[in-house]
């Protein structure tokens, strides 16, 4: 963020797991989520496949990282906030096992309900080799989506160290509050004893900064109960930038509130070339001159938010973006002070939002507002992306509905679904203890998400003759008025669907040979990458009733590729297992399950 030219950060390879080591896991929070992107994370967790690799195109490989990632993967996020995906796979139905949706309540002070908004991961890997461990943990400001705009994050690592700490006190405090959110049943019982092995070690968690521009952080989770007492709060004394009368104030925020920039203004000098507030150009009509006149203010130039053209050659696949991050510099005397993370300068989450920043203290020499307008103003071409710009006013907004608000109202209904066998296929009971009050030209409809048939939101709803690959626990809702609609995904606990249906997921698409080998041979490569493309040109020429057809080869080493995995990378030979056991025609794989089963015994593999 900081230098973006230079410093392009793939969400993937931030997440991803080294060399050496395989994922135990992996607690997440986002806001808003997008289906397709949680499947790239799949692929960077699972596979060590960038989010943008060649193998988001097959099924395959993105079978075999849902099926690696899934029970090693917690994702919170907001209840109302999936979005709705354009194109519906039934490989969405593995993603079940990894999404919790957080559901808040209304708390003092405000009108709405808190928003869920942190963006924050916490890793634990462990290696292959000698079974030791080490963790990673992210701050960041974007949500887990295909969104282009500009974000910020930092990174660090840490290992078990003899002695118990406090630092980490804060990120234990947020996951206890995220295991509320993690139901309490069979299929979560593992997650959770993970889960709670992270909170036994954290206390004794070193992690460094390994930078010598920082020398100390402090975690800042918001809007949760301290395990000591109290909330966690950023206007408490012990944070500097509403308490501490600043020399200079940087501050970067796509979304603002008045009160919150008028509290940031008063707590600097009025010499406004030592602050600078950057925002997105429709944010500033929030604003009036007395609220912000200790600021110079920015927004992106407009050829950076309708491409990238000033900052990448590479304008194939140009992208309209703004500024999405959320960063504070505060500096008194010698002393810095960098926090970075969700919160946007707003009421909301300032004062009730769930967040998590973190703080870094440096000094002067590192950090100041001359060397932060140097990495941010200046590229290589010797052009800023930034321009100054002044206070613009809009007409009073209208009184169009917002429809979020009703699926965040239906979020918070009781409800529950059913599915029962019907014949040869299934049938689908949705329940709403209560619904939502919808205004006058409001509509509310639901749907299976892997099934094109909607239905109006009702107490009871019923979809019939449903194939069982499309039964899931996600539901498209759309609320609709006269002039806009709105869709996002919910999970709905979904009682009833057959144990068998992931298996009718994976026969669906191994389902003759030559896919069959394909991922016997993506499975027994070197690696995964490298694998898939070999695995894609294997073919065989064979005749067949005197004619000449291409099939896949059966490796001649194959046997010997599969002792070399039982000593370097035995869970591929347990992946091989669970595909045996999950292609319901047997004709596939005849040869090849003799072979693996003899296989077993000679090795010994359970």
């Amino acid at each position: 963020m900081l230098e973006p030219e230079k410093e392009r950060i793939d969400y993937g390879q931030l997440l991803s797991c080294p060399e050496g080591y395989k994922l135990d896991i992996a607690i997440g929070t986002t806001y808003s989520l997008d289906l397709d992107a949680l499947v790239g994370i799949s692929l960077a967790l699972g596979l060590g496949a960038s989010t943008d690799s060649d193998l988001m195109g097959s099924e395959i490989c993105i079978l075999e990282a849902l099926e690696l990632t899934a029970e090693n993967v917690a994702l919170f996020c907001e209840g109302g906030q999936i979005h709705t995906p354009n194109n519906h796979s039934s490989l969405y139905i593995l993603l079940e096992k990894m999404v919790y949706q957080v559901i808040t309540r209304k708390t003092k002070g405000m009108s709405h309900y808190p928003s869920f908004h942190p963006k924050f991961w916490l890793l634990r890997f462990v290696s292959e080799k000698n079974g030791s461990s080490f963790y990673r943990l992210a701050i960041m400001s974007r949500n887990l989506t295909f969104d282009q705009s500009w974000d910020v994050t930092f990174s660090m690592e840490g290992i078990r160290a003899p002695g118990r700490s406090d630092k980490n006190v804060p990120v234990s405090d947020l996951i206890n509050y995220l295991l509320e959110s993690l139901p309490e049943n069979q299929s979560t019982e593992e997650k959770r004893r993970k889960i709670k092995t992270v909170l036994k070690d954290l206390p004794y968690v070193d992690f460094k900064l390994d930078c010598r521009e920082f020398t100390d952080f402090e975690f800042i989770p918001l809007g949760i109960k301290r395990s000591s007492g109290g909330r966690y709060n950023i206007k408490d004394a012990q944070y500097s930038l509403f308490n501490k009368r600043a020399d200079e104030l940087l501050v970067i925020t796509p979304f603002l509130s008045k009160g919150v920039v008028r509290d940031l203004n008063e707590n600097t000098g009025g010499d406004r070339t030592k602050n600078i507030l950057i925002t997105r150009t429709e944010s500033l009509s929030e604003l009036s001159a007395e609220d912000c006149g200790n600021f110079s203010l920015y927004t992106l130039r407009d050829q950076v938010i309708d491409g990238e053209s000033i900052i990448s050659d590479e304008d194939s696949n140009i992208s309209k973006h703004d500024i999405h991050a959320k960063l504070y510099m505060i500096r008194k005397g010698s002393r810095s002070e960098l926090y970075l993370g969700s919160m946007n300068a707003s009421h909301s989450a300032v004062n009730g939002n769930i967040e998590f920043m973190i703080r870094l203290i440096s000094q002067r020499r590192y950090l100041d507002l001359d060397k932060m307008k140097a990495a941010l103003f200046t590229t290589d071409a010797g052009d800023s992306p930034f321009t100054e710009a002044e206070l613009t006013f809009c007409d009073e907004p209208g009184n169009s509905p917002q429809l979020d608000k009703y699926i965040k109202e239906l979020c918070r209904c009781s409800h529950h679904a059913t599915a029962e066998r019907s014949g040869d296929n299934y049938s689908l009971t949705v329940v709403f203890d209560e619904l939502p009050e919808l205004h006058e030209g409001i509509e509310m409809e639901i749907s299976p998400l892997l099934l094109n048939r909607k239905a109006t939101i009702a107490n009871r709803v019923v979809f019939d003759n449903i194939e069982l690959k499309k039964l899931s626990a996600f539901y498209s809702i759309t609320v609709t008025s006269y002039e806009d609609s709105v869709s996002r995904v919910l999970k709905i606990s979904t009682e009833g669907i057959p144990e068998d249906r992931e298996k009718k997921i994976i026969s669906d698409i191994i389902n003759d040979k030559s896919s069959f080998y394909r991922y016997i041979a993506f499975l027994l490569g070197e690696n995964y990458v490298s694998s898939y493309m070999d695995a894609e040109n294997i073919v065989l020429e064979e005749k067949q009733n005197g004619s000449e057809i291409k099939k896949p080869v059966m490796l001649p080493p194959i046997y010997e590729l599969m002792l070399k995995k039982a000593y370097t990378s035995p869970e591929r030979l347990k992946a091989i297992g669970r595909l045996i056991d999950s292609v319901a025609d047997k004709n596939v794989i005849p040869e090849f399950e003799e072979l693996y089963n003899t296989f077993k015994k000679a090795v010994k593999l359970k």
